[in-house]
């Protein structure tokens, strides 16, 4: 994006996942566009320390919160330390996700809670404790997956995480517009350099999307991102509890 939009610029946001893949471009795009982010990340110090010196110098700021979505209490603690440094929070994005690329029929119940519970219960988790912080004007968006309505190979639980994530937003969104709330989400294709990676057919996965996607390519973690600054800015206020497909045109040809 190659300015910021309006209403992003000096607003405060908290972004789960916030340090790879997806949430660090969301998170990048953010910081660069003059807004505070609260990155949330579980346990790769790394990654969160790269990326806070990646925009040290940025127009904005990047403050790292370190905390395991899976434990509720862990997700009260980690929201009430953001909050006491400063009540007043403008959004909230939730890109945290976690699972194993397998058939369903190879998913363990642990494997299927921990997966739902990342994926989806931790997102509703988070809004109940973050949303009474944001004034009129407030923002929430989640990062799903053509996963949710299309069968993709391997992708087990993440799928069933993904369509419960949807479920929540339209739900959520009804529930928090009257009190000036946005609530939307972003479906993203195949992204090259994310957890897509892990998926034991990956290079296949991600050539064949390729070769299907009208557009000739597939979409980057930097143009989903742009999508979701455009969720969060004054410039999205008419859309409630949808899902925008960020693809290139790839669900429109599967």
């Amino acid at each position: 994006m190659t300015s910021a939009p309006p209403g992003v610029a000096g607003r405060r946001f908290v972004v789960t996942g916030g340090t790879r893949g997806l949430g660090a471009a969301v998170s990048r795009g953010l910081v660069r566009s003059g807004a505070r982010v609260e990155a949330w990340y579980r346990a790769d110090h790394a990654s969160a320390e790269g990326l806070a010196a990646e925009l040290a110098g940025a127009a904005g700021e990047l403050h790292l919160h370190a905390g395991n979505l899976v434990e509720p209490a862990e997700v009260r603690r980690v929201c009430a330390a953001i909050l006491a440094q400063d009540s007043r929070l403008d959004g909230f994005i939730h890109c945290a996700a976690l699972g194993s690329f397998k058939e369903l029929l190879e998913v363990r119940a642990a494997q299927w809670e921990l997966t739902l519970n990342v994926g989806a219960r931790a997102f509703l988790l988070c809004v109940q404790q973050l949303a009474p912080a944001m004034p009129d004007g407030g923002r929430v968006v989640a990062l799903s997956s053509l996963g949710s309505q299309r069968v993709v190979p391997s992708y087990g639980a993440l799928g069933v995480a993904k369509a419960a994530l949807e479920a929540l937003v339209r739900s959520l969104a009804v529930e928090l517009a009257p009190r000036g709330i946005r609530v939307n989400a972003v479906a993203a294709g195949p992204i090259s350099g994310t957890s897509i990676a892990l998926h034991p057919e990956a290079g296949e996965l991600l050539a064949r999307s390729a070769a299907r996607t009208p557009a000739g390519r597939l979409v980057t973690a930097a143009e989903v991102a742009d999508l979701v600054l455009l969720l969060l800015s004054a410039q999205a206020q008419g859309l409630c509890g949808q899902v925008l497909v960020a693809d290139g045109g790839l669900s429109l040809v599967l």
